[in-house]
């Protein structure tokens, strides 16, 4: 009776938890569970941050490679990037999240003030040097509030203070900056095109900009927060004094802690909202084309989920073929009620009752599953009262 039924299983990943993958398939072993025979179609999703390079690097054939640079802190780490050929050129994939992610970084050592994104133009320069004629960078999850001063420094820009000398890296030093020296920034750059894959709803200045949006969860207390605000409000007027670009409210320049303002300014990439990157790759209307029923995933939902997160991205998406959406989510806020005008029918939190965060990680997969199987549950009785109800007629 439901072998026809087709599920789309469309999760971002449940951040600092699980990956994309892992969600998609805790979602369809609880389908499979309760009703074997259903048809699951799994497309892990993402937006600009973790697990960018690997969705891409997937779908396109593609090879990552791994190489040494600096994490967040300046330590040596592993971090990868993806090389992928399209129309005979190479193109590079790389994430923030690679080098600069906030999971590299240590609860008690988060502090913005001094989190960097050196990492992530050493990952830049590792894709020029195999002979990327396009760069394609996935802007989230990120540990920084550096405006993209480490990356910019990695590929020869100076940023001076008054007396001349170079200042430090982190968002901490931006109040201080005086002067850009674009003169031995990188040759090749000018020679590439680059994409910023971003949340276009995240700015880098004011009360909506990114030092307080995203300050807190990054390690920022109160008064950190103003001290990044202000030092980004210094980084955008000189960077409007010299280059004539206003990234203050640019949308996207907020991405990763500001690093997506810094590729705007310095290299001229175009800023392109993330979802509309990644689905040009994963090509997720052919998807939609074939499926009943599409569920959607992450590990909080709220009011700024409309904004251009996973979940909703892929449900406005649905919409066009007029296909059911239910997101399954770690946490539910107060707020989702708009989400209900953006492509979602129906939330569904996992959490069995009232949970600590540390056992909501440590369950989730399990109780992922759990949830996967009352979702089913509740679609078969739906089905048989509509089928019951048509033998009757």
């Amino acid at each position: 009776m439901f072998d026809y039924l087709k599920f789309l299983i469309a999760p971002g990943p449940f951040k600092e938890c699980l990956l994309a993958e892992q969600v998609a398939d805790a979602i369809e072993e609880g389908f499979k569970e309760v009703l074997p025979e259903v048809t699951c179609l799994k497309l892990p999703m993402c937006d600009g941050g973790t697990g960018f390079v690997q969705r891409i690097v997937e779908h396109s054939n593609g090879i990552q490679r791994f190489c040494r640079v600096r994490d967040p802190l300046g330590e040596p780490i592993r971090a990868f990037y993806g090389i992928v050929n399209k129309g005979g050129e190479k193109l590079g994939i790389i994430e923030s999240a690679s080098a600069a992610g906030l999971v590299l970084v240590p609860r008690e050592k988060r502090d913005p003030k001094i989190t960097s994104t050196f990492g992530v133009g050493e990952l830049m320069r590792k894709a020029l040097d195999e002979g990327c004629s396009e760069l394609v960078i996935g802007c989230g999850d990120s540990a920084t509030n550096d405006g993209g001063l480490g990356l910019a420094k990695a590929l020869g820009i100076r940023f001076l203070n008054k007396n001349g000398k170079e200042l430090p890296e982190g968002g901490g030093s931006l109040r201080n900056l005086y002067a850009i020296d674009l003169n031995n920034m990188d040759p090749r750059i000018s020679q590439t095109r680059i994409t910023v894959a971003c949340n276009l709803t995240s700015i880098l200045c004011g009360l909506e900009g990114t030092s307080y949006v995203y300050g807190p969860q990054k390690g920022a207390n109160a008064q950190t927060v103003e001290l990044l605000a202000g030092g980004l409000e210094n980084y955008a007027n000189i960077i409007y004094g010299m280059t004539g670009k206003d990234v203050r409210y640019i949308p996207g320049g907020g991405g990763a802690g500001g690093l997506a303002a810094a590729l705007y300014a310095f290299m001229n990439a175009r800023l392109r909202f993330s979802l509309n990157v990644v689905t040009d790759f994963l090509d997720l209307d052919k998807y939609l084309q074939d499926v009943d029923i599409v569920i959607v995933g992450e590990g909080r939902i709220d009011s700024r989920t409309a904004g251009g997160k996973v979940a909703c991205a892929v449900a406005l998406m649905a919409k066009k073929y007029n296909l059911p959406v239910v997101a399954i989510v770690g946490d539910i806020a107060d707020d989702v009620g708009i989400l209900y005008y953006n492509g979602i029918d129906h939330i569904e939190p996992i959490c069995p009752g009232p949970a600590t965060i540390e056992q909501s990680i440590s369950k989730a997969r399990e109780w992922i599953t759990e949830t996967a199987m009352r979702i089913i549950r509740l679609l078969t009785v739906g089905i048989k009262f509509r089928f019951d109800k048509e033998i009757i007629k």
